[in-house]
């Protein structure tokens, strides 16, 4: 795993002008006002070693722009449900994931989100980051 690689492209995506439509099939995608991309080795030989990683990138995102909040995407997703308007970057990241961990990455104007991608149980857990420029719903 290599955390060097993984804050280089945190740093690039807070900087990058977003797309103006959903862009890719592939990671990072993109889309209007956001990015969302996969970290670590993408195959992992263990959930635990996921789990490890996700808390180091956590503790390394703490101490550059302060406590991130941790909270879920379980009733941002329902609000979506009864016809409240979510921006599509939380969407995406919620339909994946229950858990974020979001920081407001200081003096770009965007949030960036730590999430485990692990709500299929027929699919390989991932860690996704999201770079954003729309508020925590």
């Amino acid at each position: 795993m290599d955390v060097a690689k993984d804050l280089a492209l945190t740093d690039l995506l807070c900087t990058e002008p977003f797309p103006t439509e959903r862009d890719r099939t592939e990671f990072p995608l993109g889309g209007p006002g956001y990015y969302i991309a996969e970290l670590g080795p993408g195959s992992w030989p263990s959930t635990d070693d996921l789990y490890a990683y996700e808390a180091a990138l956590v503790l390394l995102f703490d101490e550059r722009w302060g406590k991130g909040s941790c909270w879920g995407s379980v009733t941002f997703m329902e609000r979506r449900d009864r016809g409240e308007e979510i921006a599509e970057a939380w969407v995406v990241l919620g339909t994946r994931a229950d858990d974020l961990h979001t920081w407001s990455a200081t003096g770009t104007g965007r949030y960036v989100t730590l999430a485990v991608a692990d709500r299929n149980p027929e699919a390989v857990p991932e860690l996704l980051l999201m770079v954003t420029e729309f508020d925590p719903p």
